[in-house]
């Protein structure tokens, strides 16, 4: 697989790669704002090698189980290396010390970007989501879904003119993707990078 800064041939590569971002990502100086996506990278780890190691039965379900940690771990990737491309406004030395890989010219990030999506858990089945002020913003698109994020995916959206924004009535015990779009006053759009949680 070869997306942006993610780069892996198989999943023994997936599983060195995962190793190699959370050693180098975690503490790293250049990079004071992870998302939570790190501590699940870290908690979905060894679930993932358990269910590799016990997929190569064949069993059905280690492959329904392997198939689906290896899915959300690299959701998971996605949302560490858009955090990283945006701190690092595509500096390539700083990608590489972050663990993932830097391609010439696929490492330059969105113009404007939102850099940041903070997602807090309230009362069961509610959801915060904030994202840092965007200059010229007029408007804002909070959104979220139940399935991975893909280039079909339906996303719930609510307005609202201020960048922070409650959901209520999620499903408890399922995880969740959100993220916000900003709306500058002659419709430019600034999409933010994908961040889950698992709902209370």
């Amino acid at each position: 697989m070869k997306k942006g800064i993610i780069m892996f041939k198989n999943e023994h590569d997936l599983v060195t790669l995962i190793k190699r971002v959370i050693e180098k990502s975690k503490g790293n100086p250049a990079f004071p704002n992870l998302p939570a996506a790190l501590a699940d990278l870290e908690k979905v780890l060894p679930e993932l090698e358990e269910a590799l190691v016990k997929a190569k039965s064949r069993d059905k379900e280690w492959v329904a189980i392997k198939n689906n940690k290896k899915a959300i771990a690299i959701a998971l990737l996605e949302e560490l290396a858009a955090y990283v491309i945006a701190a690092s406004k595509g500096d390539q030395a700083l990608i590489l010390s972050s663990g993932f890989d830097a391609i010439n010219g696929q490492a330059t990030p969105p113009a404007t970007a939102i850099e940041i999506v903070d997602v807090q858990l309230g009362a069961p089945g509610e959801a915060i989501v904030r994202v840092k002020k965007v200059a010229s913003a007029v408007a804002y698109v909070h959104q979220y879904t139940t399935e991975l994020p893909g280039p079909n995916t339906v996303w719930v959206s609510e307005e609202s003119s201020i960048r922070e924004h409650k959901f209520k009535g999620l499903a408890s015990d399922k995880r969740h993707w959100f993220r916000v779009i900003a709306i500058g006053r002659k419709g430019q759009k600034a999409i933010s990078p994908v961040v889950s949680k698992s709902i209370q």
